[in-house]
């Protein structure tokens, strides 16, 4: 079982969808950061898709509306990690896909698919209605629990918020065992987490290291301290 990674949002209208053709994107930045925030924040409370992790959903004409259905694309594969999703909308909305005035019904279709395929019980149900109220309710000031590290007397969580610029704000925040809040603290913005790696923690000191990877080799750990 595999935690989900990310959803993708296309459209095929009813001239030039076939079996084998890969519908085209959505270009508003808005709508698919709304959506990003959502798989994150599905993350989080570790949703699983099951044996893939890319969810990508289409919305198309050629199908009644409401009506919902793996897509019969065969899946490629070298790429198993991701399934398409046709959903069927009316043309009338179909037109307008993206619009403000069509965004939460094609919010309630992504909740209504991963319900229908991907729910194993009723506390998936409510991760799914957590995650999408969380963000409609909060946008970019989203928080999504990233990583977590436990010491003898300290607890100290990094959240993520997917700002509108498409980078992160990693949030840094240390509590003792009763919950008080020792610290908080940004991190610089970054458009990828190669600066968030591994977390050092001790009663008076939070450090940050970058990750091993070649993207990270000229940054430098970031450390805090704090009173217990």
């Amino acid at each position: 079982m595999k935690i989900i990674s990310d959803i993708r949002l296309y459209k095929s209208d009813i001239d030039n969808i076939n079996g084998n053709s890969l519908p085209s994107g959505f270009s508003d930045r808005s709508l698919n950061l709304t959506v990003r925030r959502i798989a994150m924040k599905l993350r989080e409370y570790s949703f699983s898709l099951g044996e893939f992790d890319h969810l990508y959903l289409n919305f198309t004409n050629c199908l009644p509306d409401g009506t919902i259905e793996p897509a019969k694309r065969t899946v490629d594969r070298y790429s198993p990690w991701y399934r398409y999703y046709d959903i069927g909308v009316s043309q009338d909305v179909f037109v307008h896909l993206g619009s403000e005035n069509t965004v939460p019904k094609m919010l309630e279709l992504i909740k209504q698919t991963l319900i229908q395929y991907f729910v194993l019980d009723e506390n998936d149900k409510k991760v799914i209605d957590t995650a999408i109220n969380a963000v409609v309710t909060n946008g970019s000031k989203t928080l999504m629990r990233f990583k977590e590290k436990k010491a003898a007397k300290t607890t100290a969580v990094i959240y993520l918020q997917l700002l509108d610029t498409a980078g992160y704000l990693p949030i840094i925040s240390v509590c003792d065992l009763q919950g008080k809040e020792l610290l908080r603290e940004n991190l610089p913005e970054t458009f990828d987490l190669s600066s968030i790696g591994e977390i050092q923690l001790s009663s008076k000191k939070i450090t940050v290291k970058p990750r091993k990877n070649a993207f990270a080799q000229n940054l430098e750990p970031i450390s805090f301290s704090f009173n217990l």
